[in-house]
């Protein structure tokens, strides 16, 4: 599959396509039927319980699961797994955002999270940093700190927003504010995508150009630029 994605819009399409094509909804559905008929032990053990406490409701009936029952689980999923060649269709959607991604290695957020990686880690922990959207988050509370830190000044940033225009905003630190006629606060962190291969922060700041609250995609910022003056503040960080 040769795709040129030209934004995460297109990511996004791209993988419908190869959702369509390893027939992933079926998937799904099949993998829930098998893992639902075998576990309809462990749920009636689970109504069987007396306890009122849902955790050790849980603790209980985790003691009474058997080897049998999960090898069974695992053999049914297996065979589905194999059948939908379900291993090959997360090697297309890998190949998919590793190119996206390949394209995008000189941006400002891909430098960050490459070189914060250790050396020493291996690349299924750097898979989980990254398709976990926790390298997103870390880069979003630094923002945060940053922000906060050299407040009232702001910084001038560039990122790729979802269609793929480069845009240009000053950010700055903005508090919540709430009175009895107005709350102002950011915007709810939402997370684009339709799996976690083309899932991506999105963070609010304040562009204070347009005097309003705007998402970021994190991992899509190209360049932040700030003052000399505020270096030291946020190297300190």
């Amino acid at each position: 599959m040769n795709h040129k994605i030209k934004s995460l819009n297109d990511l996004t399409i791209a993988l419908h396509e190869v959702n369509k094509k390893y027939k992933i909804e079926d998937f799904i559905e099949a993998y829930r039927k098998a893992v639902g008929e075998g576990s309809d032990n462990i749920l009636e053990e689970l109504k069987m319980d007396s306890s009122s406490n849902p955790f050790q409701k849980i603790l209980n009936v985790s003691s009474k699961i058997t080897d049998e029952m999960v090898e069974k689980m695992i053999e049914s999923t297996s065979e589905l797994t194999e059948n939908y060649n379900y291993n090959e269709y997360l090697d297309a959607c890998s190949s998919l955002r590793d190119l996206f991604l390949k394209d995008r290695k000189n941006y400002f957020s891909s430098k960050v999270i490459v070189n914060g990686k250790r050396k020493d880690s291996s690349s299924h922990i750097s898979n989980i940093f990254d398709l976990s959207g926790t390298a997103d988050m870390v880069l979003g509370d630094f923002l945060d700190k940053a922000l906060a830190k050299i407040s009232p000044s702001h910084l001038d940033i560039v990122y790729e927003d979802l269609n793929g225009e480069k845009v240009k905003a000053k950010i700055r630190h903005r508090p919540p504010s709430i009175t009895k006629e107005h709350i102002e606060a950011p915007l709810i962190d939402r997370h684009h995508g339709i799996n976690a291969y083309d899932s991506f922060l999105l963070r609010s700041y304040y562009d204070i150009n347009k005097n309003e609250w705007v998402y970021i995609p994190i991992r899509l910022i190209v360049k932040i630029d700030c003052d000399d003056n505020l270096l030291g503040l946020i190297e300190g960080i």
